[in-house]
């Protein structure tokens, strides 16, 4: 007979949740150390729209990529909220493609941000009664909070709008990378005491 600690699906939602985790970190840094224009004084720096929409766009791509694949990799029932998440990233990218003004950009943002929160939300109470699934409310918070924010800030510039998104994928980010590496550690786990299960 063999005994096992944790769920078989939740090795691959762990690689896949450290992998996205770790790129949102990585474009976390990048909006953190991009270079910036100064205007007036040193403690008045811009940066363009057209930059900001470039880096925005790139981080879209990769990250609706990896959540497709996340998807299509995954055979429980957050199966369709991560397809939904690879969805909504086309209108965000669309939208990041005509913006010309920060309002614009903001809007793209907001849209993207809360749809994804949204679906992010849904993940977590599909698995709420499993171990650790806070990661993906932590997350879907974030998410809302950070549309909610850019929708709210009337006054916002390209740089804050850069600098919103790139916080919270950072805090996000750490939540994901945590907890992938938490659910591939109990599939290890549950794999040894298996095995030393089958060998008594």
């Amino acid at each position: 007979m063999t005994s096992t600690s944790a769920s078989p699906h939740l090795r691959p939602l762990g690689t896949w949740m450290a992998v996205r985790g770790g790129l949102a970190i990585v474009f976390g840094i990048v909006t953190v150390f991009w270079p910036r224009e100064q205007i007036g004084s040193p403690a008045n720096l811009n940066i363009s729209v057209t930059t900001v929409d470039a880096i925005l766009i790139a981080y879209l791509i990769l990250s609706g990529l990896l959540v497709l694949l996340q998807g299509i990799a995954t055979r429980t029932d957050a199966r369709m909220a991560l397809l939904g998440q690879a969805v909504v990233v086309i209108p965000g990218i669309v939208f990041l493609l005509l913006a010309d003004v920060p309002g614009e950009l903001r809007a793209a943002i907001a849209v993207w941000a809360v749809l994804h929160g949204i679906l992010e939300l849904w993940i977590w109470r599909l698995g709420r009664h499993e171990r650790m699934s806070s990661d993906f409310l932590i997350a879907g918070g974030i998410h809302v909070l950070l549309g909610v924010i850019v929708l709210a800030g009337t006054d916002m510039n390209a740089l804050s709008v850069m600098g919103f998104a790139g916080a919270a994928a950072m805090i996000s980010g750490v939540f994901y990378m945590v907890g992938g590496y938490s659910r591939r550690s109990r599939t290890q786990g549950g794999a040894v005491a298996g095995a030393e299960v089958d060998d008594a």
